[in-house]
């Protein structure tokens, strides 16, 4: 379906269901966040253990990703979206029945299949829908949808594990799962008459789906139980063993899941590299900063939650103004101007002490927000605008596929920079003759300051990046946008 071809209350309806899949997609992480210490005492179970109900999730999202975006552009919106719901919906149902905390975690795996399949197509479902000249601040309006499900998430759950039960936080998923299926089947196009055809690449999904999972298992096992540890060298070998080769197997199939020739372009490449630098440097930071909030500012947990909230709620009001702007001014410059923001606000945490106030902090995590805010949507602007609307569901799955594993990827480095700064400090703990809260206070200060300056280096490689990643290319044959005009061009240099 070219955005030709859809009228303006087809684009709306393609719009509330990229808003309901990124809302329900984020609002099920961290709602289940909350219950985490309810399923250790309902089920028995370590803490370990436990965990395992989230990284299930993850994993599996993550571990399909990009073949969810490649059946977008096989099959088109209507199905594709029907499946991702219907999987959802499905694994929601399976986790409000489980009995033991083993069931809970394959249920929550399974539950993860379906997340993949939205969370890969919601962008390109945009990018489908709408012309260059609406994309921008399209995008932006989704993104509010994906900090409003950030932030409602640990409030809603607690008041419903409250007063109905742990199982109530998947049952509030079934009625909007039904409800967005029959509205997917109503409301879309089949899109077959813009879907590619041709096969599926099955040995490629294979080897992506086991070694996106091992890499990203022994990620997870190396930042909690040390990257010397056999199993998180073991699963990284694999892993790198297996994507070497899906690479190979990628540039000799005829319908490959990931389609190599779009990094040709060096647009779409660099926008990529700046998705990935973006989360690898700046949300790892920012999830080590309740830790600083709550071990050397004392800040009570409830605290630390309503803080860190700030974050959330300014991309929410700033993510459909920095796409808005993008579709006028182009996307390089926003999202340039976006990353400066956000590495002036690392530097300026990096800046934080011991008896910091509230005030103090919010300010400078609402710039870090304001940044993200500019550049998230733009950027995804301009990787959904460099390929042909045909490759818009490639294009959305490496797109997501960039942001989950730029996280993982830097919550990993970040986690292990952190704890060899504090490991470095100790020394000088013994000789201020530190020691109880003071020294914990001190030694997570001195841990956490270097990670943000860090960081902020990181981000300023990222601007280069980005601001020298050239013009758009031209898409010939996809450049009709109607009413909107022909393609919109990036400004040279």
């Amino acid at each position: 379906m070219r955005s030709t071809d859809t009228d303006f209350s087809g684009r709306w309806s393609c719009f509330w269901v990229a808003a309901t899949s990124a809302f329900m997609s984020t609002l099920d992480s961290s709602i289940v966040n909350v219950a985490l210490p309810t399923f250790a005492g309902e089920f028995d179970a370590d803490v370990q253990v436990v965990t395992w109900v989230v990284q299930a999730y993850l994993l599996t999202a993550t571990a399909f990703l990009l073949i969810g975006g490649r059946l977008l552009d096989m099959f088109g919106e209507r199905k594709v979206f029907e499946i991702g719901f219907t999987l959802f919906t499905v694994g929601s149902i399976f986790c409000s029945l489980s009995s033991t905390i083993y069931m809970l975690i394959v249920a929550r795996a399974f539950q993860g299949l379906g997340a993949a399949v939205l969370m890969s197509s919601n962008q390109g479902l945009i990018g489908r829908a709408f012309p260059p000249s609406q994309r921008g601040r399209m995008l932006g309006i989704t993104g509010t949808f994906v900090s409003v499900g950030l932030a409602c998430g640990p409030p809603l759950g607690g008041f419903l594990i409250e007063a109905f039960g742990w199982r109530s936080i998947f049952y509030i998923n079934i009625p909007i799962g039904v409800a967005a299926v029959l509205f997917c089947h109503r409301a879309l196009r089949d899109g077959s008459d813009s879907a590619e055809t041709g096969g599926f690449d099955w040995s490629g999904a294979v080897l992506i789906v086991t070694g996106l999972f091992s890499l990203f298992l022994g990620l997870h096992l190396g930042v909690n139980l040390g990257f010397g540890g056999m199993k998180s060298i073991l699963l990284i070998s694999l892993s790198l063993v297996l994507l070497a080769f899906f690479l190979f197997n990628e540039s000799r199939s005829r319908f490959p899941i990931l389609d190599l020739g779009l990094f040709r372009n060096r647009f779409f490449t660099q926008s990529c590299a700046a998705g990935w630098l973006s989360f690898f440097s700046a949300i790892p930071a920012i999830i080590l900063f309740p830790f600083y909030l709550q071990n050397v500012c004392r800040f009570e947990p409830a605290e630390v939650g309503l803080i860190m909230l700030t974050m959330p709620a300014a991309m929410l009001l700033v993510a459909p103004v920095g796409g808005w702007i993008s579709d006028l001014a182009g996307t390089r410059f926003p999202a340039s101007a976006g990353l400066v923001v956000v590495g002036c606000g690392l530097v300026l945490l990096s800046g934080l002490e011991q008896d910091s106030t509230w005030p103090q902090i919010v300010w400078r995590l609402a710039m870090i927000g304001v940044g993200m805010g500019f550049f998230g949507p733009t950027n995804t602007n301009a990787i959904l605008s460099s390929v042909r609307s045909t490759r818009m569901g490639a294009a959305s799955g490496i797109s997501a596929l960039m942001r989950t594993s730029g996280i993982a990827f830097g919550t990993a480095f970040m986690t292990a920079l952190f704890t060899s700064y504090r490991n470095s400090a100790a020394a000088g703990a013994e000789r201020l003759d530190l020691a109880g809260i003071e020294k914990e206070r001190y030694l997570y200060l001195e841990g956490i300051q270097p990670v943000y300056i860090v960081a902020a280096v990181l981000v300023a490689i990222n601007i280069v990046n980005s601001i020298t990643r050239g013009r758009k290319p031209s898409l010939p044959g996809d450049g009709k946008e109607g009413a909107a005009g022909s393609q919109a061009r990036e400004p040279t240099s």
